[in-house]
């Protein structure tokens, strides 16, 4: 049971590494996390082990190599990223909008791999590695819809949904209608939600068992995406649904039918 504990508590320290954030002391880590200090120096020095960590001049802790060895694991291995990175480019191409790949961790949106649009006027998106609230992204919406309502609860409603725009869905009742809604559509759309005037449509990418296992998007200012919503959505679906097959069979992806024209539509907006 103690090693179990301890286990989970390793979650909340890496978190902590960030950006932003990259060095942190044995005292602060105790403080954040609300363990004991010598708990802290125990935890801090177990990963420092696994290379995990690694413990710089006066106490200071940052991220290990271990951390690049485990990536260029990821990236050697057939995984959802590679399948889906050349149909997130020509998605990207045929719109010159920003594109996203998603998953879930820990019940918040993982952003894996982005592909930046080419308009004057374009949407940075999402950094690669970064966090955010399922509640309030399309790509968040479509995983969480595939959870259970009770784990859903008892992992997101648990707590207060933070409100980040006037257009963030923070009832717990309205987020589980919006849910169904993005089940029955097949897929969800961000109105503002996280960033006022920026809009997503996102569409689920499933495994050789059917099991969602990611989220592809596309981004726009709500000028353009608004009268061409329809079409991203269309096109979003038919993207996500050729990473899904790309990634049951493992092989070389193909550009998706309708995706092999790099001429961009510009919507004026």
């Amino acid at each position: 049971m103690a090693a179990l504990q301890t286990v989970q508590k390793i979650g909340p320290v890496l978190d902590l590494f960030t950006v932003a954030r990259p060095e942190w002391g044995v005292s602060e880590v105790a403080a954040e996390v609300g363990v004991p200090r010598s708990s802290a120096h125990a935890l801090l020095a177990s990963l420092v082990d696994i290379g995990l960590l690694q413990c710089r001049a006066r106490g200071r802790y940052r991220i290990g190599w271990r951390v690049v060895e485990l990536n260029q694991t990821l990236q050697g291995s057939v995984d959802v990223r590679t399948c889906a990175a050349p149909i997130l480019q020509a998605l990207s191409q045929k719109f010159g909008e920003t594109t996203h790949l998603a998953v879930m961790e820990r019940y918040r949106v993982m952003y894996v791999d982005k592909v930046l649009g080419n308009h004057v006027i374009n949407v940075t998106g999402a950094r690669i590695g970064a966090h955010l609230d399922a509640h309030c992204s399309a790509v968040g919406k479509v995983l969480l819809a595939q959870c259970h309502p009770e784990e859903v609860d008892r992992n997101v409603t648990n707590q207060p949904l933070r409100r980040l725009t006037p257009s963030t869905i923070s009832n717990p009742a309205a987020l589980h209608r919006e849910l169904k809604s993005v089940l029955r559509q097949g897929c969800a759309f961000d109105n503002g939600e996280a960033v006022a005037e920026v809009h997503c449509v996102a569409a689920p990418i499933r495994d050789d068992m059917g099991v969602v296992v990611a989220a592809m998007s596309i981004t726009a200012p709500a000028s353009r995406f608004v009268p061409a919503q329809q079409e991203f959505r269309h096109a979003v679906i038919a993207a996500a649904a050729e990473a899904s097959r790309a990634l049951s069979v493992a092989l070389p992806v193909t550009v998706p039918t309708g995706l092999d024209n790099p001429t961009l539509h510009v919507i004026a907006g």
